[in-house]
């Protein structure tokens, strides 16, 4: 989904709460795959192989490059859909 104005938003978030995080994950993946981005290629791959550490490795290299805290990050996330 392509988010535009709040209205798209509203929508994105309606659609988290009918569908388990893993699924949002596959179709956000999956439709930046289909828009030709070769990243989000080689990661829908992976999710379709099951091939889990090797995406873990991979956010956490981007988690890195931004910044970020990986296991600060994805703590947060599960804490926010009661994982």
């Amino acid at each position: 989904m392509l988010i535009r104005n709040q209205q798209d938003i509203m929508k994105l978030i309606s659609n988290f709460k009918n569908q388990d995080p893993s699924a949002i994950v596959t179709n956000m993946v999956n439709e930046a795959a289909s828009q030709g981005n070769p990243i989000m290629q080689n990661l829908a791959n992976l999710i379709k192989e099951g091939r889990t550490d090797e995406i873990e490795g991979i956010v956490r290299n981007v988690a890195k490059e931004r910044g970020l805290d990986y296991d600060k990050e994805f703590k947060a996330f599960r804490e926010t859909f009661k994982l």
